[in-house]
């Protein structure tokens, strides 16, 4: 195996350890298969998986970024840039989840949460704390 390939493989699977559904539950397989829709097959995803496939095209890693939702270009990145994608992603994760529940209150109350957050921007302001982005 080349490099390439087992970069590719580990890639693939810190996807499968990092990036979960709302619940914090990992993908399985299956639903990897099934949410490429089509695309790839449960023997070429564990080809991918442990290294064996060589060169997946482009509609392969293409579906695979869409479903993990990172960028294609994580596939072709060094560690360091690989981690901070996937830092970027889980935040957008976690973004999405905030405005999808603040979807379902009014807007008074999702005033008062904005104020929350406000309150607490100011907090750590002043106590010297900064937020990581």
């Amino acid at each position: 195996m080349t490099d390439t390939e087992i970069d590719f493989a580990k890639k693939l699977n810190t996807l499968f350890e990092t990036k979960t559904k709302l619940d914090g539950s990992k993908y399985t397989q299956e639903e990897v298969i099934q949410g490429t829709n089509g695309v790839l097959t449960r023997a070429y995803l564990w080809k991918l998986r442990t290294g064996r496939a060589k060169n997946p095209g482009f509609n392969i890693v293409q579906a695979l970024a869409d479903f993990f939702d990172v960028d294609i270009n994580y596939f072709r990145v060094s560690e360091d840039e690989e981690k901070a994608l996937l830092e970027k992603a889980q935040r957008s994760r976690l973004v999405s989840e905030v405005a999808l529940r603040a979807s379902m209150y009014s807007e008074e109350t999702v005033l008062a949460i904005i104020k929350m957050m406000e309150y607490i921007e100011q907090h750590r302001k002043d106590t010297g704390k900064s937020e990581e982005t």
